[in-house]
């Protein structure tokens, strides 16, 4: 697979003081045919943490499974989980690792989490294992044509429900100006009460709004 594929897919996130928030779209594709569009992309890892993946399905399945597996394993042996920035440091290695074997995985990601020290974290992270924690982060086309509305409108004390409304600005801004059809995007926010689900952004989100 070459990492092209990956750009086709979209993954935005936002890290502001007491969570962070993170879209995914959920189509799933091969080639020119479209397998699925529930695919969940943003997948819990451990209580307070969820991994935002793109790439092709088996490398994101499987990659992911292998760090959600891990950490589940650390807090069995050790009677607590790893912070967010040990979660992350864990996944860089191990996805540098797969890529210097000659078998790598060919995902971008993004890393958010809650500690209670810390706060709401973001991290960035792509197939070549390079990793930024960052206040707001984009990938694929549809990354590219947020990334000034993020710059826009961030602050990193949005509220919940602004911070939502900055990703319907996104959205809204894909659907409109890019060739691919990504009609729904999955919305997962990360907080010291946990994680919690948002309603999905689709075209019938903008419908209501007007």
């Amino acid at each position: 697979m070459s990492n092209s594929s990956t750009l086709f897919q979209c993954l935005l996130g936002m890290q502001c003081q007491d969570f962070t928030i993170m879209a995914a779209d959920q189509m799933d594709i091969q080639s020119i045919l479209v397998m699925k569009d529930d695919e969940d992309k943003v997948l819990q890892i451990s209580d307070k943490l969820v991994m935002g993946i793109n790439g092709d399905s088996g490398d994101t399945s499987q990659f992911a499974q292998f760090v959600a597996k891990n950490i589940q394993l650390y807090k069995l042996r050790n009677g607590y989980q790893l912070s967010t920035a040990a979660a992350v440091h864990f996944t860089r290695k191990n996805l540098a690792e797969a890529m210097k074997s000659g078998n790598p995985y060919m995902v971008n990601l993004l890393i958010a989490g809650f500690d209670e020290n810390e706060g709401g974290q973001l991290y960035t992270m792509d197939f070549l294992a390079s990793c930024m924690k960052v206040p707001f982060a984009a990938h694929g086309f549809g990354g590219i044509l947020s990334l000034s509305i993020l710059d826009s409108y961030y602050k990193p004390t949005l509220t919940e429900t602004e911070a939502y409304e900055v990703l319907k600005l996104c959205v809204h801004e894909i659907q409109k100006r890019l060739f691919l059809n990504l009609p729904k995007f999955q919305v997962k926010v990360v907080s010291k009460k946990g994680i919690s689900t948002l309603p999905t952004i689709n075209s019938a989100t903008f419908m209501q709004d007007h």
